[in-house]
């Protein structure tokens, strides 16, 4: 069943393809999406291979939660370069592996590019084409994409190697393999100096703040094992080399542009006693209190996104 399936992933793609002239938005752009509901709230991954020719665009978006569930759909879509606007609509017939009861969910995105420093985002909203409640109806359907400098796969072959990946991952036999105790290396050296690592930025909350100023706490998460972080604002050192605990790291930011996301990263200048580097992010705003809880590593910066949106 599996063969088959992959050879029909590969049949549509192949028929597909368009070789688009390279633009600024053509590549792999990989991000969370946020779902609420009055019981659940919590955001997923989705990757987006765009094809830019002109003002059109086109690909595929590969949303997923883990190797149980995934969806696949074709996409379009247009850029408005003077607003920096950018609209993407699933289209046409899923390829998915959901639980039994799940369907997938055709959506349509709303966003606009902006440019951190050297990181390319793409930001904004997303909904529901059609009625559907597998889409998770509510008021804060977020998507944040960040353009993958060193995509995993060749672009022209991106998602014909991850979905089949992926659905070898599921025959991976389910039984823990013994393991030898682990290792726990000593605390690495921290660096001299505040500048951004290079390493890659891993995205894990997107929040939506209605309110101009807000403040963020930070705290070890769990055991304190002596981790030491530096924090960065859009790229600017606000926290420097510091060791979080039981008592908090205090700043606030303040926005300036409705719509306009900020980016938090969360660098980690040591892995403490317990790799890896750890923090709970407790993000205030006047209106609503978030938990964060991040994970950081020499391999890749935790990533918080904030966008001020007053709404009504």
């Amino acid at each position: 069943m599996k063969q088959l399936l992959i050879g029909w992933i590969l049949f549509l793609i192949a028929g597909n393809h368009q070789h688009a002239v390279a633009q600024q938005l053509s590549g792999i752009w990989s991000g969370k999406i946020s779902r609420s509901t009055s019981n659940y709230r919590g955001v997923e991954s989705i990757e987006v291979q765009i094809n830019q020719s002109g003002k059109n665009l086109s690909g595929y978006s590969f949303a997923y939660k883990d190797t149980s569930r995934f969806v696949l759909y074709s996409i379009y879509g247009t850029v408005h370069k003077k607003e920096q606007q950018v609209q993407l609509n699933e289209t046409g017939n899923a390829i998915y592996v959901l639980p039994v009861n799940f369907f997938p969910c055709e959506k349509f995105f709303d966003l606009r590019y902006y440019k951190i420093g050297k990181t390319q985002y793409l930001t904004g909203r997303w909904g529901a084409i059609m009625e559907d409640t597998s889409c998770f109806p509510g008021e804060d359907l977020l998507v944040v994409l960040q353009k993958v400098k060193k995509p995993e796969y060749p672009v022209d072959k991106f998602i014909q190697k991850k979905l089949i990946d992926y659905l070898r991952k599921q025959t991976v036999p389910t039984e823990t393999p013994e393991v030898p105790d682990a290792i726990i290396p000593p605390a690495t050296t921290i660096q001299q100096d505040s500048s951004l690592a290079e390493r890659k930025l891993d995205i894990q909350e997107i929040i939506r703040s209605k309110d101009s100023t807000i403040k963020i706490y930070l705290y070890d998460n769990a055991e304190i094992d002596d981790d030491t972080v530096t924090v960065f604002v859009d790229k600017k050192p606000v926290l420097v080399k510091q060791r979080i605990s039981a008592i908090p790291l205090v700043f606030e930011m303040q926005f300036h542009e409705i719509g306009k996301p900020m980016e938090i990263v969360l660098q980690a200048d040591n892995l403490g006693s317990i790799p890896p580097n750890t923090a709970l992010m407790i993000v205030e705003t006047l209106h609503k209190r978030y938990e964060v809880r991040l994970s950081s590593s020499f391999e890749k910066h935790a990533v918080v996104i904030v966008t001020y949106d007053p709404g009504e």
